[in-house]
């Protein structure tokens, strides 16, 4: 028997109108692709999961020995240390977690990894109108956060589309956190790698292989999702949503990781400085400032496109 397909299958497939079987077998790929958009998110939170075990594990044999302790002497021990506000609890599986997705990205690329996620150096132009975008970024995700927040916590006192900032902002919260913490370590574990670590994972490889399958529209939504996913509490998740869309188009644009990876690392450093010098912003956004922020961000994606020395196809090699 043969294995073609018949006139009037050829036909129905060309219109649209495939059997119902080789529908299928078309749409595993697909599945398949998101089955491993999955894998990935929920394995960069199991890395920095296993990591947070493995502190604590140590903490406590630290503190108590190999024997276990009660557990009211367990509950003592943390109210007394602050432990559940710590910055370890926070900043450590984060930059441990990164030495195990390495290894994972490694496997999954192959030995010419650099090569499929775009590892080249960007030039001048194409750091400085990436560098531009950080600061109009940072402000529509405060305000989708102040908004989502309200939502979230049924705050009667903000409402779109005029709103104002709520008695604790997307970085208030963060203050008790890091009060204390060397400047210089918050850079690192706060800062370099979170951008280091969910670049490569978001865009490196999960987004490009999304891109690739779904097409840039779909594709850029997807790995923005599971990006989002990462990002702790909804109203965190939702403003983190156009972040990782603007740096999936940034990597796109530009074809290297280390476009994405800078904006991300400056993302974050802009907000772990308002943090540590108590500098945040306590004026409202308007809406009109915000569809001008988004204007500025759109000509700055098609300044881009002039300027940058991109691989074209890079996100085809899946």
């Amino acid at each position: 028997m043969s294995n073609a397909l018949t006139a009037a299958e050829t036909d129905a497939v060309a219109g649209g109108d495939a059997p119902t079987g080789l529908r299928r077998w078309r749409a595993l790929p697909m599945v398949c692709s998101l089955l491993e958009a999955l894998l990935w998110t929920f394995g960069f939170l199991l890395a920095q999961g296993l990591v947070l075990v493995l502190l604590l594990a140590i903490l406590l044999t630290a503190a108590f020995g190999l024997q276990w302790p009660p557990q009211s002497e367990i509950i003592d021990w943390v109210l007394a240390t602050d432990l559940d506000r710590s910055f370890l609890l926070i900043g450590t599986p984060v930059l441990g977690g990164l030495f195990l997705l390495l290894p994972a990205i490694r496997l999954r690329e192959g030995r010419h990894f650099r090569q499929r996620i775009g590892w080249r150096y960007p030039s001048t132009d194409e750091i400085i109108i990436s560098l531009a975008t950080v600061c109009p970024i940072a402000l529509i995700g405060n305000l989708i956060y102040d908004v989502a927040n309200a939502w979230w916590q049924s705050e009667p006192t903000v409402a779109w589309p005029s709103a104002t900032v709520l008695r604790q902002t997307s970085l208030d919260h963060l203050y008790s956190t890091f009060q204390g913490v060397p400047y210089p370590v918050l850079i690192v574990a706060m800062a370099l790698a979170p951008a280091v670590a969910e670049e490569l994972v978001f865009r490196g490889v999960l987004g490009r292989r999304l891109v690739g399958r779904f097409g840039i529209v779909r594709g850029v939504l997807l790995s923005s999702l599971c990006f989002a996913a990462i990002h702790g509490s909804p109203p965190h998740a939702i403003a983190t949503l156009p972040v990782g869309i603007l740096l999936h188009l940034l990597y796109l644009q530009t074809g290297t990781i280390w476009i994405p990876v800078l904006v991300h690392f400056c993302n974050n450093l802009l907000a772990i400085s308002l943090v540590h010098f108590q500098l945040s912003q306590q004026d409202p956004v308007s809406p009109a400032l915000m569809l001008s922020l988004s204007m500025y961000l759109v000509m700055m994606l098609l300044l881009l496109q002039t300027r940058s020395r991109k691989v074209e196809g890079l996100w085809l090699k899946v």
